[in-house]
């Protein structure tokens, strides 16, 4: 057992995060894991966000008065918010992530790569959604909060 730096409390000596503050043992001023609900509130904008966007390119080119300019509209801030996600996933977060003030980091602490983010987001939730969405459901189980995707490109979400 070791201490850890943040709370003092023991940490055995193979742990990564402290299951007490979960604080980074090996580097503190990495910041915290973030709360499960946290991160289901980030996924949720992540789904909203362009979902919103989307309907108004699809609802907006159904007809009627004005359809025309509220389908541009919808399909110009899809694509602005496709851009504005290839932005932030290449420096290790997410549109829902990134509002709430939360990162992706990988084992040494850096933000993960587009690349990394780019498997994490696309292969790996999809991964992680099959069977009932037990990939996902694996954060509130897991000693280090992690999911099937973040297992799979080795990611930590931190505050």
């Amino acid at each position: 057992m070791v201490s850890c730096p943040a709370c003092d409390g023991e940490v055995p000596a193979d742990a990564h995060w402290c299951e007490g503050c979960h604080a980074n043992v090996l580097n503190p001023t990495l910041g915290q894991l973030a709360p499960p609900f946290r991160r289901l509130a980030a996924a949720g904008l992540d789904v909203a966000l362009p979902g919103l966007a989307l309907s108004l390119c699809f609802v907006g080119s159904a007809g009627g008065r004005g359809s025309g300019a509220s389908a541009a509209l919808g399909c110009v801030l899809l694509l602005g918010y496709v851009l504005w996600a290839l932005w932030l996933f290449a420096r290790g977060t997410t549109p829902g992530k990134r509002a709430l003030g939360l990162r992706v980091v990988r084992e040494d602490g850096r933000p993960a790569p587009l690349g990394v983010m780019l498997v994490r987001e696309w292969l790996g939730k999809t991964v992680s959604s099959l069977a009932f969405s037990l990939g996902l459901v694996w954060i509130l189980i897991d000693r280090d909060r992690q999911g099937w995707h973040d297992k799979l490109v080795s990611t930590y979400v931190v505050t």
